[in-house]
């Protein structure tokens, strides 16, 4: 999985290997995720990537939990 997300990271433009589901889309390449694949990433039994870029998508909630390390 670590040699994946670096892969990823690596050729994407923004460097950003793991995205959220924005308006039903990827939030990497915004091509349309289908419904049945929205369940499985927001139930989070298993790791889904998208079927276009590659990139690991995670539950919408998620982008609400994470705090950025505050600079000293």
């Amino acid at each position: 999985m670590l040699v994946a997300y670096s892969r990823v990271r690596g050729a994407a433009k923004n460097h950003l290997a793991v995205v959220t589901i924005e308006r039903e889309a990827c939030g990497g390449c915004f091509n349309q995720i289908p419904p049945q694949r929205k369940l499985d990433i927001i139930q989070g039994k298993k790791i889904i990537v998208c079927e276009y870029c590659g990139r690991i998508l995670v539950n919408p909630e998620y982008k609400n939990d994470y705090k950025a390390p505050e600079a000293e």
